[in-house]
């Protein structure tokens, strides 16, 4: 599977459903803020339990990407995604009928394992089959499409809540991975899906020495802190407390919060199209990350200001603004991926996504213990809540940005 002998029909086939793969994972994980009123007053969850159970999907799928690296590079990115989309359908499932705490969080963990291949896998895919330097614009590609997932996540959910309920949302879903499931079996084929050509077979302990080889990689732990905080501070918002605090503050109903959500959605389609176009232009990954994080944390600082004084049209602005200035992941992670040679590709990847998704767990379950801590057993939450936890991850991202600037450029290094 190589640009040059990939049909223009199998490209548009392979990036679509690889893209399609992101977006159900996308849609997982981000599913739980358009419907944490919701849950909460059917289910009786508190704030500290929503935490728990938005960022138990980043905890497990964090938990799983050593291992994934692992079998992207032995056993190959399309095997490792089929085996993982079992996973998914059964995760959808539990979550849908469940009673409680207890099974909503048993169903989050099933879909956290199965979808922790799904961006990873494809990035190993494309890094096999294209040229390094259209990788960023890949990347960019593939997360503009995933955001499809985010979008699912806020007016429609909101909408097919309203209509038939959340637990109908969820088995619609499970039956949408099993069609996706089939797709990936057929469409994603060749070399560049399988293990990697020439490599000698690893052992379990080589495997693991490679992990340890790929975290010395010049700059990978300042790598690592601003992709821990950039997505984090995307699912702050659109996968936990962005419902609660248009409904909240500003008294929006479910509709509205679907609305001001998919509008954050469309904005971070629009930033990841931006941010990796913007990467082929400027040919230096550290400007544009610390361009864009400097955004992002004046934003929040915006929110956590005068946001609550603004009607809910400006708070949507502000919001809305955040998706499109957090969507620099298609910079980060070409920056990663130019850190680490071909047989440590998978693995080290999948070390830097630790860092994304170990962000959203922690800033989520943490966040839920601070609004909890404000709120304390109050339905309605108080603003010093929300400006608390909107207050937290803006010092975890301009520290992170902080950190960042001393990295490595390769971009730059070489002209």
């Amino acid at each position: 599977m190589g640009e040059a002998t990939l049909a223009r029909s199998a490209m548009i086939a392979l990036v679509g459903t690889l893209g399609l793969a992101t977006a159900f994972s996308q849609f997982y994980r981000n599913s739980v803020g358009v419907i944490a009123t919701t849950l909460a007053g059917e289910l009786e969850l508190t704030a500290a339990q929503l935490g728990t159970l938005s960022s138990s999907f980043f905890l497990v799928f964090a938990l799983c990407q050593i291992p994934v690296g692992i079998v992207i590079d032995r056993y190959g990115p399309r095997s490792a995604m089929l085996g993982s989309a079992a996973f998914v359908i059964l995760g959808s499932f539990v979550f849908a009928f469940a009673q409680g705490n207890g099974s909503l969080l048993a169903g989050r963990l099933l879909l956290g394992i199965g979808c922790s291949t799904f961006l990873m896998a494809p990035l190993v895919i494309y890094s096999r089959a294209f040229p390094p330097a259209t990788f960023a614009s890949l990347t960019g590609l593939q997360l503009s499409i995933s955001s499809l997932g985010n979008i699912g996540a806020t007016v429609p959910l909101a909408l097919a809540t309203e209509a038939f309920g959340w637990r109908a949302a969820f088995i619609a879903a499970g039956l949408g991975c099993l069609a996706l499931t089939l797709a990936i079996f057929v469409v994603v084929r060749g070399p560049a899906a399988g293990p990697q050509a020439g490599s000698p077979k690893e052992t379990l302990a080589d495997a693991l020495r490679g992990v340890a080889r790929a975290t010395r990689a010049p700059g990978f732990w300042r790598l690592f802190l601003i992709q821990f905080s950039s997505y984090s501070t995307f699912g702050l918002i659109i996968g936990l407390w962005g419902g609660p605090y248009l409904a909240h503050v500003h008294g929006s109903d479910l509709q509205t919060q679907g609305q001001v959500l998919l509008a954050m959605a469309v904005a971070q389609v629009c930033g990841m199209l931006f941010w990796g176009l913007a990467d082929r232009i400027v040919k230096a990954y550290r400007p544009l990350t610390l361009t864009a994080a400097g955004l992002s944390v004046a934003l929040l600082v915006g929110l956590i200001v005068v946001g609550h004084r603004l009607d809910t049209f400006g708070a949507a602005a502000i919001i809305a603004a955040l998706g499109f200035s957090c969507a620099y992941a298609p910079v980060i992670v070409a920056h990663g991926k130019a850190m680490f040679p071909p047989a440590l590709t998978g693995r080290g990847m999948t070390l830097l996504n630790i860092g994304t998704v170990g962000g959203g767990f922690a800033t989520q379950w943490l966040t839920g213990l601070a609004v909890k801590a404000v709120a304390g057993s109050a339905l309605v939450y108080p603003v010093a809540a929300f400006q608390l936890a909107f207050g937290m991850q803006a010092v975890l991202l301009a520290t992170a940005a902080l950190v960042y600037a001393g990295a490595p450029d390769p971009r730059r290094a070489i002209g």
